[in-house]
Parts: structure tokens; C-alpha cells; sequence
């Protein structure tokens, strides 16, 4: 073999090989990667966060809505009033607009209302038109020494995460919110 006809089969299959790695990495770029650390699962239902200030906030724009309450000595013993509403989506009509997406309430449906460390706080269950109301204290939703904070000249804020969780059509589904205890300074 003369040394032309050795460089030419080397220069080919030098492309060859950089051929196989270009189809490799290709190939290896279009693999679908789960990822590993969260499971995303659609939600059977859309739940809305009543009292959250912003557009939409309660219903999905933020990942954990928050309500807030300005405490001060006069209004600390008032209960905490959350509401939430529960949808199921009608997507029938998506692709016409004139009919677009339609929210439906969800009634008689179960939902255990709990703090985020799991204790449950109460388990309730939705009206005729998909909305649930509870009244709490600050002391059953944490807050110890209400009624010293509320006096006190110091500001102060507390945030108090929590879940709103059931299963509709046989999945299940949680929705993060949380309420903000909010003294103001003197």
C-alpha cells in the first residue's frame, strides 16, 4: 500500500468516527430525561385560594397563595377566616372560542384542611357551589401568645404554611397556601 492510499482510508475513517460520535451525541440529545426529583402529576382539579391579592393569584399563578391579616390589639381575637373553591375544567371547548375552558364547582367533595407539617387541622367538604370556609384561631394554627404579640410595641410577622388536599376521580391532589399573621408597629 504507497502512503497516499494510507492517509486516504486514515482521513476516512477519522470521518467515519466523527460521523458515529455526531450520531451518537444526537441521539443521545432526543432521550426523554425524567426528572428525578419531582413527580408531576396534572391536578384532577383547580383549587382558588379566596382573599389573595393579584390577579389570579389564588388560582394558580403563585405556588402558595398567601392570605395576610393585620392583627393589632382590637382584632386578635377574631377568628381566621380562609375559603377556598374547587373546579373541576370542562376543556371540551378549548379550541373554540367562543366557548374556551368552563369551570365547573365541585360539590360534596372531601378536603382535609392541614398545616404543612401534617397536623390536620380540620376535614371538611364542599357546598353546592365548590367553596369551603373554616374559621380557625391563631392559637389552633400555631401562633402562641397572641394576645402578647398583638400588644406588644414590636412588629412582627409570621407566616403559617398550609394544605388544602383530597382525591377526585380517584386522584389525589394538594394545594399549598399559606396565611400571614401581620403586627404592625406602634
Amino acid at each position: 500500500m504507497n502512503r497516499t492510499t494510507e492517509n486516504s482510508m486514515k482521513k476516512k475513517s477519522q470521518t467515519l468516527l466523527a460521523l458515529c460520535a455526531v450520531f451518537a451525541l444526537g441521539l443521545s440529545a432526543c432521550q426523554r430525561v425524567e426528572d428525578p426529583f419531582v413527580d408531576r402529576v396534572e391536578s384532577p382539579v383547580l383549587v382558588v385560594v379566596e382573599g389573595v391579592s393579584g390577579y389570579l393569584a389564588g388560582g394558580g399563578l403563585n405556588s402558595a397563595p398567601a392570605v395576610s391579616f393585620t392583627i393589632d390589639s382590637t382584632n386578635f381575637r377574631n377568628p381566621v377566616s380562609l375559603s377556598v373553591s374547587v373546579y373541576t375544567l370542562d376543556k371540551s371547548g378549548i379550541l373554540d372560542k367562543n366557548v374556551g375552558i368552563d369551570s365547573i364547582p365541585v360539590a360534596n367533595l372531601a378536603v382535609s384542611f392541614l398545616k404543612r407539617d401534617g397536623t390536620k387541622l380540620a376535614d371538611l367538604t364542599t357546598n353546592a357551589s365548590g367553596r369551603i370556609t373554616t374559621n380557625r384561631t391563631w392559637a389552633e394554627l400555631g401562633v402562641a401568645g397572641v394576645e402578647a404579640i398583638a400588644k406588644a410595641k414590636d412588629a412582627r410577622t409570621i407566616n403559617i404554611p398550609l394544605m388544602w388536599s383530597g382525591r377526585y376521580n380517584g386522584q389525589s391532589f394538594v394545594r399549598y397556601s399559606q396565611v400571614v399573621f401581620a403586627k404592625p408597629r406602634y
